[in-house]
């Protein structure tokens, strides 16, 4: 695997959340060789900028990062460092956010979903930027080609529009007499819009009735999901 390449996988909700843990953290060492042979001579740990909207520092993707890289032997705080920044949901902190990590310092910047990774690509042009649980980077305008991503930006798709009409036959064929679906998605996500449009053009085709239905937290998903029930 070179350097700028893109993972995609394919598996078990289990086995694909450890997959890409393990690929982010391979992505991420592929921008270290340099770093690492100024860190030999004096030492300092590696600085990854987190940045994502998360409402706490512990969002499973930045805690699958640090076990990825664990497992690939490297400790936190001896060999890496987190600047974490999460944004409690306001896309519009984004960029302050994205800029502060480039003025701190950090070697490295670390993002989930399109609106973290379009800031921090934004933000700067010679920092590495390694993102995932970006549904469509090349529709999004992150990367250049999925082959060769270009610039300072590489990382992992989650593939959910690729594979959104895939899933609906999938349920179609284990729930023939489904008529109604609705569809689920993180509203701040700007990356979900390709995703609900495939969804929308292959839901037609199926002749099923498709709900597209944007929540923030776990509250307003509950509240959702009682309203549609009472449909």
């Amino acid at each position: 695997m070179r350097r700028g390449e893109m993972s995609r996988r394919m598996n078990p909700r289990g086995r694909a959340r450890t997959s890409r843990c393990f690929w982010v953290a391979v992505a991420i060492l592929l921008w270290l060789p340099t770093h690492v042979g100024e860190a030999q001579k004096a030492p300092r740990p590696f600085r990854i900028g987190v940045l994502n909207a998360a409402w706490a520092a512990s969002y499973p993707t930045v805690e699958g990062l640090k076990a990825g890289l664990k497992g690939l032997g490297f400790e936190d705080g001896r060999d890496v460092t987190f600047d974490i920044r999460f944004t409690e949901g306001k896309l519009n902190a984004m960029p302050a956010a994205a800029e502060a990590l480039v003025k701190a310092g950090v070697d490295l910047i670390f993002t989930s979903q399109e609106a973290a990774t379009q800031a921090a690509k934004d933000a700067t042009k010679s920092v590495p930027i390694v993102f995932t649980l970006v549904g469509d980077p090349l529709g999004a305008g992150i990367v250049d080609t999925l082959a060769q991503p270009g610039g300072n930006v590489t990382g992992v798709s989650s593939l959910q529009t690729e594979l959104m009409a895939k899933r609906l036959e999938v349920l179609k064929t284990l729930a023939p007499a489904v008529r109604r679906v609705w569809l689920i998605y993180y509203s701040v996500d700007l990356g979900t819009a390709p995703m609900i449009g495939k969804a929308l053009g292959a839901a037609q085709r199926m002749k099923l009735d498709l709900l597209p239905r944007g929540v923030l937290d776990a509250s307003e998903l509950k509240r959702g999901t009682g309203s549609c029930e009472a449909r």
